[in-house]
């Protein structure tokens, strides 16, 4: 049985896991990522996960799913909107390669998720759906006729980047109007905050306002899902899949909101061609390091 390393480097910590080819977790490992000290150091951390997996089980590949936009096929971050030393151009394939002696795969975090629920969640079996995780920021992996989205300069499904407001809210990418300025977690703080005479610091604290039925928060939680929708209708044009799948940290609040969402997609014109099947992510936090797996032991047996 092969084993792979499979690392999921997020933003404030990176996750480790020894995955054997059927998908079993043998041992998971959580670490902080400190992004503010450099791509080097992210480096050196992820090797301190892979040196610990490996005491369990020789490591046939390496799967590593991190932020920015990924030349996969030389494993280098071409881009991304963290403004972190020695990021862009970090050659992490080569330097995983050279370390280990194994193949390493290396994509965007969020396209490796959508590989992990695929592979072992909510899109097995499909050959055309789009994952889109909404947290911190938004982000997307969308797979069509069985290929996932990259693009000429690994910039394909940046759906994220997706302009819903013109001349909207300033995003970090350099836009404005963006997709993530309106339905992350962090955009939902920031629109609640421009207008509420008392201020929350974080997510939980908004949903907390929700559930008691502040009119302000429920006002700007019906404007979130009225947006949600019109960017599914644009997605359903774009692409048309089998299958929308929706995770990230905001999924946790669907309770507040999921219904609604639902409610009114089934009103929505596209209903007319074909009605959108939308599913929660299944594999919640785990989905980047089965994503992870699945690309090193493709990478392993396209080699073999």
């Amino acid at each position: 049985m092969k084993h792979a390393a499979a690392i999921d480097v997020g933003g404030t910590k990176i996750l480790g896991a020894l995955v054997d080819e059927e998908g079993n977790v043998k041992k998971e490992i959580r670490i902080p990522s400190d992004f503010e000290l450099g791509g080097l150091h992210i480096m050196e951390k992820i090797f301190e996960l892979v040196d610990e997996l490996a005491k369990l089980e020789k490591i046939d590949a390496v799967g590593i799913g991190i932020g920015g936009r990924i030349d996969v096929e030389k494993g280098i971050i071409n881009w991304g909107v963290k403004p972190v030393p020695h990021w862009f151009g970090l050659k992490v394939k080569e330097m995983t390669e050279n370390r280990y002696h194994v193949p390493c795969a290396v994509d965007n975090d969020v396209k490796v998720a959508g590989y992990g629920e695929q592979w072992m969640g909510a899109a097995k079996g499909l050959d055309s759906y789009v994952c889109i995780t909404l947290g911190t920021g938004v982000g997307g992996a969308v797979c069509i006729d069985g290929k996932m989205l990259h693009g000429k300069h690994w910039s394909g499904g940046e759906i994220g980047h997706y302009i819903l407001y013109p001349n909207g809210r300033p995003c970090t990418c350099g836009f404005q109007g963006c997709v993530e300025q309106y339905l992350s977690g962090t955009a939902l703080v920031k629109i609640y905050n421009d207008r509420a005479p008392e201020k929350v610091k974080t997510g939980y604290e908004f949903f907390e306002r929700v559930r008691e039925k502040e009119a302000f928060a429920l006002e700007v939680l019906d404007q979130f899902v009225e947006n949600l929708s019109v960017f599914l209708n644009s997605l359903c044009n774009t692409y048309d899949p089998e299958r929308f799948i929706i995770g990230g940290g905001l999924i946790d609040t669907k309770e507040f909101w999921w219904d609604k969402l639902l409610k009114i997609m089934s009103s929505s014109p596209i209903n007319q061609v074909y009605s959108p099947e939308i599913v929660p992510a299944l594999l919640g936090n785990k989905a980047g390091y089965y994503g992870s797996a699945y690309i090193a032991f493709r990478m392993l047996n396209k080699e073999a």
